[in-house]
């Protein structure tokens, strides 16, 4: 059997899985000031979970994360973040990462990770390893987005891990109104909050199951 090979170089264009991109200074203060108001004004938040709402498999465990979510469906209110971040998920693909990306896969979470319930408490906001990929309909999640709300003086600990392989993760910037965007398959997490809450959007884009 003749198989139609040819050398990796001659595949274009190349691609980078082991980074994130980043976008400085997306959200200013107003805007996300205006963004907060409309999500507690209009929506009510629920403790996330990692389970088959989230990661497709067959529990539901609220044991590995202490979050609250509002989901942003698309609506008119909410249709100008998804006019400004689907296509910084497509420009940033389109640079680094090569994906087949046609659809925005879920509704924008807006994520409160909360503060400890006491100054010896160690249940501050945080969510275990993991990955924003797996069984089911999350199986067409490519991208993940992250837009820190959050001003890094207003909280201790928090601190946003990708781990793209060897011995140590990456610790991603923190600065408000700044976007990351990297694989949904990239193993990730959020340390506890120490003192303060982190707040920040979480969107994920893609397309058919990779194949």
């Amino acid at each position: 059997m003749n198989l139609p090979l040819k050398p990796y170089n001659d595949f274009a264009p190349t691609s980078n899985w082991n980074t994130y991109a980043y976008y400085k200074n997306v959200f200013n203060d107003q805007m996300i000031n205006d963004l907060t108001q409309m999500v507690e004004s209009n929506y009510k938040f629920e403790k996330g979970r990692t389970g088959v709402k989230e990661l497709g498999t067959d529990t539901n465990d609220y044991s590995t994360n202490n979050r609250d979510i509002a989901y942003l469906n698309p609506e008119p209110h909410t249709k100008g973040l998804y006019d400004l971040l689907f296509p910084m998920a497509i420009e940033a693909n389109e640079k680094y990462f090569h994906f087949d990306i046609d659809i925005v896969t879920d509704p924008i979470h807006y994520v409160i990770y909360p503060e400890p319930t006491g100054p010896q408490s160690n249940d501050g906001g945080h969510l275990d390893w993991h990955m924003d990929t797996g069984a089911h309909g999350v199986n067409k999640r490519k991208l993940a987005m992250t837009v820190q709300l959050s001003d890094p003086k207003d909280y201790d600990g928090g601190d946003f891990e990708i781990w793209f392989g060897g011995q140590q993760s990456t610790i991603v910037p923190r600065e408000k109104g700044d976007v990351i965007i990297f694989p949904a398959f990239c193993m990730h997490r959020v340390r506890p909050t120490t003192r303060g809450e982190r707040r920040c959007l979480v969107f994920w884009t893609g397309g058919r199951p990779f194949r």
